[in-house]
């Protein structure tokens, strides 16, 4: 293999290891408060090429779900990727019934060795938020 087919494996590998970790914290979080929530993976092409969505959602049993993932964008341009974490909430229909809890502005990198850092800065970011958000969702919900 030469410079450009190592550099090739590189993308892909980062994005199943960010997948990998955020599967690895939805199931820490699922034993911390099991039986009351379920989660699962998922990772679906965007509306444009080049571009893919990665993360996991909780189940939180109420009718709702919190959302943690990222969304990685190359072009011929720049890469980007920018993450988030949010809920659904029916009563907000001004944002169709979704409300964001973090929002991790887009970020963009020239080059593979600038952009592989940002999404595990990313996914970072998102494993330190998720469980005080889930633990506080879930408390609203057994006030409530």
């Amino acid at each position: 293999m030469d410079t450009a087919d190592r550099d090739a494996q590189r993308l892909p590998v980062a994005l199943w290891s960010a997948a990998g970790r955020l599967s690895e914290m939805a199931y820490a979080l699922f034993l911390e408060h099991q039986p009351h929530i379920t989660w699962r993976e998922f990772a679906k092409y965007g509306a444009t090429p080049g571009m893919q969505v990665l993360g996991v959602s909780l189940d939180l049993g109420d009718g709702r779900a919190m959302f943690c993932g990222i969304t990685v964008r190359m072009s011929p341009e720049a890469f980007s990727v920018e993450a988030d974490i949010g809920v659904d909430a029916p009563e907000d229909e001004e944002n169709g019934g979704y409300r964001y809890l973090l929002e991790i502005p887009e970020a963009f990198a020239g080059s593979l060795g600038e952009y592989l850092p940002l999404i595990e800065s990313q996914v970072d970011q998102l494993i330190e938020a998720a469980p005080p958000f889930l633990r506080e969702l879930r408390s609203g919900a057994s006030q409530g």
